[in-house]
């Protein structure tokens, strides 16, 4: 059994017990001084099930207990006593409530103490990395450039259908592919300033979803996009989060199943306490493992075979620098939601 399952039992056991006290069935009758002492006892599970399962786990044993109580209340006939345990019921709900609230709280600051610690891991990462990156990708660009010319100019002069032909269209392919990885190299050491301007992200988002439809249609994924009405524009660098729905695109695509499906939405939301414009790019494919899930931010760090790792990162890092939010959901084997939220004020 799960731990979970344990706690549950735990929690039956100390209420039946703490109510068998209370009714007298586990002391001597007229002892109403360990009557009084054991209905407090009445409090341990409120308060554990609160510690373990939050404002639900205490509200869940306190409204447990008092009915459980209430029928060897409705038989006192004393009118201050009578007083006292319905005072007493009250108490039990307060008390789980108040405990469920103030523990909750202290799960949501320990998971953002988390997460800013690893948002400042990431952030020394990125900093060494895209140092190294930023010369590496240098040292390539030029005598690619060079490679790249050199094979044009060799390749029109080879015969059509020739061997030679074939063998420098294979040489200008890799070679601009492995161009587009030194322009990620670049991107991510030194990404661009942003341009902000009033963007309507509906409007980027249709725009993104249109040019990777062709890409899609040869596998025969269908990318379906629905944008509430009446979105407020947002500052922004358009052209930036065109590219960061590209690569989110491109992973939905690549991670979707053969005739399957990509849902992109844009909606109203709020985060934080701050009014947003959420976008959200859903598949249905195999979904990311539980212990690669953490890492997917992480510059160079990819499960696809011809991926370099960095278009989750640079789309993190711009998301970043507008003072907007991405997320990403996955449970694996139901696919992957990724949530990008972007605020309606500039920050």
């Amino acid at each position: 059994m799960q731990k979970r399952g344990w706690l549950i039992l735990a929690l039956i056991a100390l209420t039946a017990a703490t109510v068998s006290f209370h009714y007298g069935f586990l002391m001597p009758k007229g002892m109403h001084v360990l009557h009084a002492i054991h209905g407090r006892l009445c409090y341990i599970p409120i308060i554990l099930g609160a510690v373990w399962f939050g404002v639900r786990g205490g509200l869940a044993v306190a409204i447990a207990i008092a009915l459980l109580t209430l029928p060897y209340t409705l038989r006192i006939s004393d009118h201050h006593s009578l007083v006292g345990e319905y005072t007493e019921m009250v108490f039990y709900l307060a008390i789980g409530l108040m405990t469920g609230v103030l523990i909750e709280r202290e799960w949501r600051e320990r998971e953002r103490r988390v997460a800013l610690q690893r948002e400042l891991a990431r952030s020394e990462r990125l900093s060494s990395l895209g140092q190294m990156a930023a010369g590496l990708a240098h040292e390539i660009r030029n005598p690619l450039g060079s490679i790249q010319g050199v094979a044009e100019l060799l390749g029109d002069d080879a015969p059509e259908g020739s061997k030679k032909r074939e063998l420098f269209d294979v040489l200008r392919k890799e070679s601009k592919r492995l161009g587009t990885v030194v322009d990620d190299f670049l991107g991510f050491a030194r990404p661009r300033p942003l341009s902000l301007a009033a963007v309507d992200i509906a409007g980027v988002m249709e725009r993104a979803a249109a040019q990777m439809r062709i890409d899609a249609s040869g596998r025969g994924v269908r990318i379906e996009t629905r944008a509430a009405p009446g979105l407020p524009v947002v500052q922004a660098d358009a052209e930036q989060l065109h590219q960061v729905f590209l690569n989110l695109l491109l992973n939905a695509i690549a991670a979707s199943p053969d005739h399957g499906r990509v849902e992109v939405h844009a909606e109203r939301a709020h985060r934080d306490g701050t009014a947003v414009v959420a976008v959200t790019v859903a598949d249905h494919g195999a979904g990311i493992p539980a212990d690669v899930l953490p890492r997917v931010f992480d510059p160079f760090f990819t499960t696809r075979e011809k991926g370099t790792g960095l278009g989750l990162s640079i789309s993190h890092t711009i998301i970043a620098d507008h003072g907007g939010w991405i997320d990403i959901d996955s449970t694996e084997g139901h696919g992957c939601t990724v949530r990008v939220a972007l605020p309606v004020e500039a920050k």
